[in-house]
């Protein structure tokens, strides 16, 4: 008898339960289904892209060695203060001194032979005159018949000769010439080779990064990037990298203000500026599927009065940000201000012309496609189906449909372009009441947005 008390009791509180429930979600009898609102007003609305990303120096110069060799001298530490020019390394420079001293040497030595040449070229060319002479006389003996036909020979085979060893060393000279041209460009490029062994800073800045020890061993070579030994950051100018997804870069341009937050300084807001925007997708990311969401690198100049005050003035080479600190970004990519607006959850779809929502359209969709196709794949609902709404309510208590265009939202609103008007009252919550339940004509009761929930 206890059982069959108990089964009664359970099944009546079931029953009111469902009741409950149902009352709720059928509009409550004559009260209605509880909802929130708020009345349309005008607001200034700001568009903002947020997105993840590092700190980093705006300008940071990789420091990699031209030439191969052991690292003999390292005169700074990771953190250190540089002025441009200052000695940061020296690679061992003995076999390349010694190159340059090879050079020299083949310098001078053609130097020497090309002397030697243009002294010789003088004699011949007093022989060459010389026999120049002999050769006019003797031609104007023959003429006048004074002189053998033999004895000219003579004289026009001493002229041709000496003319020929004139020309010979002419070209010779022009050889040796060149010679020097070639022995000074190894020795420009041996002394270029000498000076690379020492390594200067391009900048002013700090050592953001040490990758060497003295004692190791870089390689390095004028035509490839050699091994990286350190960077040269300017720490007075910093930047955040983010990486912003396709649907939103577009909205991303070159001037956008931007908040921006930083790990390492909670609840703190910084100003910065967007300075560049990639024009291809990040690196490493070529190999992307279809599914995966392409990204593009942003950078945000930090504003430096943003964060003057981190900065202490009896140590102005400490810098508040440190290279590789997680951050992450606000930008503001539209403002617009008085305009009309209501809550985003104010918002929702149906399809057009009627009261079905999305899942009650795959859900018609799927009933109307046979068995083997229901279970391939779910419906898909094309946007264009779809109308955007907001429910407006009524002086009877009842709501009404609207259909709406939006614009831009922010993180609570959202700008509406037509169909309402300043003042309109309009269902807000509870969520799935708006998305899901309300139709046109639903009757509700309006209680305060803490209220909604209770029984």
């Amino acid at each position: 008898m206890n059982k069959v008390v108990k089964w009664v009791l359970f099944s009546l509180l079931g029953l009111i339960v469902l009741l409950i429930v149902g009352k709720m979600l059928a509009g409550g009898g004559n009260e209605g289904v509880k909802v929130s609102t708020e009345k349309v007003s005008r607001k200034t609305i700001i568009e903002s892209v947020n997105a993840s990303g590092k700190v980093y120096p705006e300008v940071e110069v990789k420091i990699s060695p031209d030439i191969s060799g052991e690292i003999v001298e390292l005169n700074v530490e990771e953190g250190d203060s540089v002025k441009k020019g200052q000695v940061l390394a020296r690679i061992y420079a003995d076999i390349y001194a010694t190159q340059r001293d090879q050079a020299a040497a083949a310098v001078s030595q053609q130097q020497a032979v090309t002397a030697y040449s243009e002294e010789q070229l003088k004699s011949l060319k007093a022989t060459l005159d010389q026999a120049k002479a002999n050769y006019d006389r003797q031609s104007q003996l023959l003429k006048d018949k004074v002189i053998s036909q033999a004895e000219f020979e003579q004289a026009e085979s001493s002229y041709l000769t000496a003319k020929a060893n004139y020309d010979a060393a002419q070209k010779n000279i022009l050889g040796n010439q060149a010679s020097i041209q070639s022995a000074q460009a190894s020795l420009t490029r041996a002394n270029k080779d000498l000076s690379r062994t020492t390594l200067i800073a391009p900048m002013d800045g700090v050592i953001s990064s040490l990758s060497v020890k003295k004692g190791e061993r870089v390689a390095g070579n004028a035509f490839s990037l050699g091994t990286e030994m350190m960077r040269v950051a300017d720490m007075s100018v910093m930047e955040v990298r983010v990486d912003v997804g396709e649907n939103d870069v577009v909205k991303v341009s070159i001037g956008d203000s931007a908040d921006v937050e930083v790990d390492a300084y909670n609840n703190r807001k910084f100003k910065g500026v967007v300075t560049q925007i990639a024009s291809s997708i990040k690196s490493g990311t070529q190999q992307l599927t279809t599914t995966d969401v392409t990204q593009y690198e942003v950078r945000i100049r930090l504003n430096p009065d943003s964060y003057k005050d981190l900065i202490d003035p009896s140590r102005p080479r400490k810098f508040p940000f440190r290279p590789g600190m997680n951050a992450s970004a606000d930008i503001k990519t539209s403002r617009h201000e008085n305009v009309l607006s209501v809550p985003i959850n104010a918002v929702t779809t149906r399809v057009k012309g009627s009261d079905q929502t999305i899942d009650d359209k795959k859900k018609e969709e799927k009933k109307n496609k046979d068995e083997a196709e229901a279970d391939a794949e779910e419906p898909e609902i094309d946007s264009d189906e779809l109308e955007e709404i907001v429910f407006v309510l009524q002086p009877d208590g009842k709501v009404k449909k609207v259909v709406v265009t939006t614009d831009i939202q922010d993180i609570n609103n959202i700008e509406i372009k037509t169909g309402l008007k300043e003042g309109d009252e309009v269902v807000t919550g509870p969520y799935n009441i708006v998305s899901k339940t309300l139709k046109d004509g639903t009757k509700v009761k309006v209680v305060p947005r803490d209220k909604l929930f209770e029984q």
